[in-house]
């Protein structure tokens, strides 16, 4: 190799190097920017994070016989789901996030449970698809509407594959009126927290909505209680409505 390949080689690695360094950095302060509303939604309670996770661990405590495992899908910074688990009979835990920066935030909650924790890095579905290990709970909050309502179906027909008899699925979603369009939806939740954005910037609140009307795809009820049927859930049923109508917690029984 000549030298002024070897240079062109060495430019075009550390070229790499840079990018993806820039890369990195971008993803970082994206991440630390929507971090920083999401904290606001938590600490003011916007999305009744408190009443959704205080049911969550009444279920864990009131209809789990013995220990259980605990699969926290799109666990984010898994701190709403350990303070719900502590006290409980977890006998270990598995996260899965997209987000490197979210992980790096789980690893100092997960460390204050009394079980094995185990973090992976990586879209859910893509993860649930090649998973074989059983589990006996399962826990999915406000990430499973990203999806078209093939790819949420699918979802929850590997959840029901790694869940025994009697395993739980328990899933925190936006949702729709039982008559009501995606459109609708849409501007009903503008209309509906926008009385709530007195904690938000003009431009958290304006990204927001950006955000929720480019990804969110809600099911109605039915439509969600159906899909886990059509799963292969032998149980299903509605088991809180928050906030503002706009979302529900559905619990489904292998």
């Amino acid at each position: 190799m000549g030298v002024s390949q070897r240079d062109t080689v060495a430019n075009a690695a550390t070229n790499d190097f840079s990018s993806a360094t820039a890369n990195e950095e971008l993803a970082r302060a994206l991440f630390n920017r929507q971090w920083s509303v999401y904290q606001k939604f938590i600490d003011y309670d916007l999305m009744q994070h408190r009443e959704v996770y205080g049911r969550l661990r009444r279920v864990l405590v009131e209809e789990t016989a013995g220990s259980f495992s605990f699969l926290d899908v799109a666990c984010g910074d898994a701190g709403a789901s350990v303070g719900a688990l502590l006290g409980t009979r977890i006998a270990s835990y598995h996260g899965i996030d997209l987000s490197a920066p979210a992980l790096d935030l789980a690893r100092g909650q997960v460390v204050r449970l009394p079980c094995p924790a185990t973090l992976e890095h990586g879209d859910f579905a893509a993860a649930l698809r090649r998973r074989s290990e059983p589990v006996d709970v399962v826990w999915l909050g406000q990430s499973l509407h990203h999806l078209d309502s093939p790819g949420k179906l699918a979802v929850m027909r590997d959840l029901r594959r790694l869940l025994p008899d009697r395993g739980l699925f328990l899933l925190w979603e936006p949702t729709r009126f039982a008559d009501e369009s995606r459109e609708a939806w849409l501007d009903r939740f503008e209309e509906r927290w926008h009385a709530r954005r007195t904690v938000l910037t003009g431009e958290e609140w304006s990204a927001m909505v950006e955000h929720v009307r480019a990804a969110d795809f809600p099911e109605t009820q039915s439509g969600w209680l159906e899909m886990g049927r059509e799963a292969g859930f032998g149980e299903t049923a509605e088991l809180l409505q928050a906030p503002f109508d706009l979302a529900r917690v559905f619990r489904f029984r292998a």
